[in-house]
């Protein structure tokens, strides 16, 4: 299902985001964005306060090999990239999904997809590979490590693929997310190096799942990010090397990728100064070799 930042909650217009918010059953989100008896301009003034309603992107780089119990996070968009993996097969794998703050109540039910292409003797076949997950506000989500896309190709102009994250709060899509649960599903899209007609139906599953839950009222998207690792270098464009990549959810440009760590024991982005967790969604991405 094609998708954009546009159709995050955050992009949606007030009247909107409060609609979905009290329909959810979150009036407590709902009253700290529109007091009783306030104004529009009210809302506008604290919604940026909701990390779930920040539609941007910061990509930052954690070396595969921790040398520290606190270990640099790099700005990814300053790194030099790895030329000798043009050509090379990569695994792809979702390795922590912090969740900060997501509307509703309780524990949330998150649907996350990702999509791509991968380059299969000069042919293209599409990947798109879903899973769920829960967790509450200010924990992670119980994932270590989910393999995503084994044995993507990377051309030579590096890969590319997309990533978005769906609350779900309509009960009635239990029976469609028990799909995802399945043998196959836990175990990643598994690619070949031809392109195999036998993988459509599996892709197509997942994106029959993202597309029926979309269109329940109850149900919304957060975050999107669309990832493009090359081999360029240049500041705008993020270098394919091996190594973990944080997608983070937020708007703030006044980011210093200095003040932050990756916590070895915790597993978390943390603010060097406080040692807490940084105050944003975000997911960590891994790229490593693909061994057959």
């Amino acid at each position: 299902m094609a998708s954009s930042a546009n159709d995050c909650l955050g992009a949606q217009s007030p009247a909107s985001v409060l609609e979905y918010l009290r329909e959810i059953g979150d009036d407590e989100a709902a009253d700290k964005l529109q007091p009783p008896g306030g104004t529009g301009q009210a809302f506008g003034l604290n919604f940026g306060s909701e990390v779930w309603g920040q539609t941007g992107v910061l990509v930052g780089f954690i070396p595969p090999k921790p040398s520290a119990r606190l270990a640099t996070v790099e700005n990814a968009y300053t790194l030099p990239p790895d030329p000798t993996l043009k050509e090379s097969r990569v695994k792809i794998s979702l390795e922590r999904f912090w969740v900060q703050n997501y509307p509703g109540r309780g524990t949330h039910e998150i649907l996350c997809e990702f999509t791509g292409k991968n380059q299969a003797e000069g042919e293209q076949e599409e990947m798109q590979f879903a899973l769920t997950t829960t967790a509450q506000d200010g924990s992670s989500a119980a994932i270590v490590g989910a393999p995503i896309f084994l044995g993507v190709t990377v051309g030579k102009n590096g890969i590319a693929f997309e990533g978005k994250t769906i609350n779900v709060r309509s009960k009635a899509d239990e029976d469609l997310l028990a799909a995802l649960s399945s043998g196959s599903f836990r175990e990643g899209l598994g690619l070949l190096t031809t392109v195999q007609p036998a993988l459509k139906p599996f892709v197509g599953l997942a994106s029959s799942v993202v597309t029926a839950v979309m269109k329940r009222s109850k149900n919304a998207q957060i975050q999107f990010f669309k990832l493009g690792l090359d081999f360029s270098e240049n500041q705008t464009s993020v270098a394919l090397r091996h190594g973990s990549f944080a997608v983070i959810q937020a708007d703030d440009v006044n980011w210093d990728w200095n003040k932050l760590a990756w916590n070895v024991d915790a597993q978390q982005i943390v603010d060097i100064a406080t040692g807490k967790s940084i105050p944003f969604n975000y997911l960590v991405l891994r790229i490593s070799p693909y061994e057959e």
